[in-house]
C-alpha cells in the first residue's frame, strides 16, 4: 500500500437522512424535488439520485440494527437533521420558494446571508431541515 497522504475529497457523495415513515420521504423528494428512486426497501430504506449524489433515507430504527446479511457498519441517527440543496443563483432560490408555496409546503425561514446570498429552508414530513441555498454562500461557483 501507498504511503503517500490522499488529497482531500472532491465532494460528499452521499448524505444520508432518517425518517421513520420512509415512504412518506420518498414521496417528499420524489414529487417536490424530482429526485429519481435507485433503491427501495419498503419501511427500511430508500436511495434516491441527486445530480451526481445519492440522498440516503433510512428507517433510524432499522438501520440501527444488526443486519448479518449486510457487513455494512450499523449507523443512525435520532432527531431531525439538516441538508442543503445547492442552488446556481438567488433566482433559483426564488423559485424553489415559489414552488413550495404552489404545493403548499410552509416555508420554515428565507434568509438573506450577510453578503447577499439566499437560503430558503422548509421541513420533510419527518421533520428534516432541507435548505435550499446559493452556492456562492460557501464560495462554491
Amino acid at each position: 500500500m501507498d504511503s503517500v497522504d490522499p488529497r482531500p475529497p472532491g465532494g460528499i457523495m452521499e448524505t444520508a437522512i432518517y425518517a421513520a415513515d420512509v415512504a412518506a420521504a420518498v414521496a417528499f423528494y420524489r414529487d417536490v424535488f424530482g429526485l429519481t428512486v435507485v433503491t427501495e426497501v419498503p419501511g427500511r430504506l430508500a436511495f434516491l439520485m441527486c445530480g451526481q449524489q445519492m440522498l440516503l433515507i433510512f428507517n433510524p430504527e432499522l438501520s440501527q440494527q444488526p443486519d448479518p446479511t449486510h457487513a455494512i457498519p450499523r449507523h443512525g441517527a435520532t432527531g431531525q437533521g439538516h441538508f442543503c440543496f445547492r442552488a446556481s443563483d438567488k433566482d433559483e432560490v426564488a423559485a424553489w420558494r415559489a414552488h413550495f408555496a404552489r404545493l403548499g409546503i410552509p416555508v420554515e425561514r428565507f434568509q438573506v446571508w450577510q453578503g447577499g446570498t439566499h437560503s430558503v429552508y422548509v421541513r420533510d414530513p419527518a421533520g428534516n431541515s432541507v435548505e435550499v441555498g446559493e452556492a456562492a454562500l460557501w464560495g462554491f461557483d
